[in-house]
């Protein structure tokens, strides 16, 4: 009889360890993602603008799927420009993020791979924002919209505190 229950102990432990080591693989392979894609680096704003008027060199002419300009009051008034229903879809392989904190001096870089956008959830819906305060929520964005605009410009926009500056490649 004690062999029996000794048996079934090691089944036990063996299976939560097995549980514990998947989540540890998991939680290790997010980590490793996450710091693969995002870059963070404290920059003065005369260097940042820089390389936000490089990017923006490469897309010269081109109008952004969404763009915005903050008021005074702290509202910002987007303008979305969306393609015809039957424009071409074109395949976004990656999604190019440069974000400039005028009050902190961080900037930062975000690269979202086209996989993990086809992954995410809300009906197709794309954005980051808290009860709808993100362009892409408020304007219901999906990825067909970004696929239909085309590779190039998705967002530009800045106010007081912040500059944004979307494209896909």
């Amino acid at each position: 009889m004690a062999s029996t229950k000794r048996t079934w102990l090691w089944v036990i432990l063996g299976i939560a360890g097995s549980f514990f080591l998947l989540a540890v693989i998991l939680v290790g392979g997010a980590i490793f993602e996450f710091r693969r894609h995002v870059r963070n680096e404290w920059v003065g704003t005369a260097v940042a603008e820089q390389q936000f008027d490089r990017q923006r060199e490469r897309f010269k002419g081109q109008q952004p799927l969404i763009e915005f300009a903050g008021n005074d009051r702290g509202n910002d008034d987007a303008t979305v420009h969306r393609a015809a229903p039957d424009a071409p879809r074109v395949p976004i392989n990656t999604l190019r993020v440069l974000i400039y904190d005028l009050r902190q001096n961080h900037l930062i870089h975000v690269d979202v791979p086209g996989w993990m956008i086809r992954m995410m959830p809300n009906s197709g819906r794309y954005g980051g924002g808290f009860d709808g305060d993100d362009e892409f929520v408020k304007h219901r964005i999906t990825l067909e919209d970004i696929e239909r605009h085309g590779l190039g410009l998705v967002l530009e926009g800045h106010n007081r505190n912040t500059r944004i500056l979307i494209w896909s490649e």
